[in-house]
């Protein structure tokens, strides 16, 4: 049997789940107005984002009740396949939005395929919240909502701590010369300024460097205080006092030992989402000691709907959620409560209700709905210690 074929017999039987378990449980209301209970959701559920299109799926099957035991759920889901491609979404979208039962849509992912479904939903008065990076969308119109994390929201968190709890003024950054680097970079040095920090220096290297002995070099070497000022520096000691490397966990793994060999010790190491693996600690975990990152979904967390949420997705599907899934899991979580909590009647009512949504407790942390249309969120704070990663906030 070939693979196409298991993957066709595959989405066909995921259909009739879905059409056999989450019928409607209540009529449509009076005057053409959405039934309570029926969610439109546009993902890639064929084409080159298929994987990722089938696992949020499942996540929003478990978020609308699918497997619960104890009673059948209310919740109708009219899926759309955006076979990764935008005019493909775009279509989805019309179609969602022709139908008066549907009273809001999730999705899709990505940001071109966001777009163009989003005009849509836009046009007919629909909220959507859209799963995609681009922090512009919500520009397209008062229905267009978005959620989904940020290098921002990992920046703030992190630059909060460090600052707030932490006691820390003074920071380096030392980033690759990419995209990401250069983004993460921005947002930092920002943030830093914004709660009255100072950024002594930055250097960027080459994004397939595997030597950094100039650029360390560079780091711990004090500038002069004013443009201008020729004075000679004075010793080659760091003037900073954490240092934050916005880049993977295979990279910081090169870095650190050559921070240490170049005598820039002392200092506190800072990280983004990318550490989070657990093979940043298998060769230098002692270079790593008490260095703080952040990320979007912590599997080991303390918090207990953090662990709810993973023995009940690994009990609907025998296998662990990735970051990925908890956020879209959040997301339609919140749209469950708004319409189940406040009886919601009309597609101008569930939008008025997103933007009541203030500390949600997800499994991505708490949740807010900004009056931007856009989610608002503290990232999970991780921290080195005795050899392990754990959460510390």
């Amino acid at each position: 049997m070939s693979n196409r074929y298991i993957n066709r017999l595959s989405l066909f039987l995921l259909f009739f789940l879905l059409s056999a378990t989450i019928a409607p449980a209540t009529a449509p209301a009076q005057g053409g107005s959405p039934a309570i209970y029926t969610i439109g959701c546009i993902l890639p559920l064929t084409g080159r984002n298929a994987v990722y299109g089938n696992a949020t799926l499942e996540a929003v099957m478990l978020a609308a009740g699918v497997f619960d035991p104890l009673s059948k759920s209310p919740f109708r889901l009219v899926i759309e396949d955006s076979k990764s491609e935008t005019e493909a979404a775009r279509l989805a979208a019309q179609k969602l939005a022709a139908q008066t039962d549907v009273i809001c849509i999730l999705g899709p992912l990505g940001s071109a395929e966001a777009i163009e479904a989003a005009q849509e939903a836009q046009k007919a008065g629909v909220p959507i919240l859209t799963f995609t990076q681009n922090e512009k969308i919500t520009d397209i119109g008062n229905c267009v909502f978005r959620y989904f994390s940020s290098g921002r929201m990992q920046v703030r968190t992190l630059v909060k701590y460090a600052v707030r709890d932490m006691g820390i003024a003074r920071f380096a950054i030392l980033y690759p010369d990419d995209d990401y680097g250069r983004e993460m970079m921005k947002f930092f040095w920002e943030e830093v300024l914004s709660r009255g920090g100072q950024i002594k220096t930055t250097m960027s290297y080459d994004k397939i460097q595997t030597d950094f002995e100039e650029e360390i070099i560079a780091l711990k070497t004090p500038k002069p205080a004013l443009p201008g000022n020729n004075q000679a520096p004075s010793g080659f000691a760091p003037d900073f006092d954490a240092l934050f490397i916005p880049d993977s966990y295979l990279r910081v793994n090169m870095i650190v030992p050559q921070l240490a060999f170049h005598d820039v010790t002392g200092v506190h190491l800072l990280g983004t989402g990318a550490w989070d693996s657990p093979d940043l600690l298998k060769e230098n975990s002692a270079y790593l000691e008490g260095a703080i990152f952040t990320d979007d979904f912590y599997l080991d967390s303390f918090y207990p709907e953090v662990s709810d949420f993973i023995d009940a997705f690994y009990a609907a599907y025998r296998r662990e959620p990735g970051g990925l899934e908890a956020l879209v899991y959040d997301a339609a979580r919140i749209a469950v409560k708004v319409i189940a909590e406040k009886r919601i009647e009309t597609r101008e009512q569930f939008r008025n209700s997103l933007l009541e949504i203030k500390s949600f407790p997800g499994v991505t942390g708490k949740t807010s709905i900004s009056v931007d249309r856009d989610v608002e969120k503290d990232a999970f704070l991780l921290m080195v210690r005795n050899g392990q990663i754990m959460q510390i906030k």
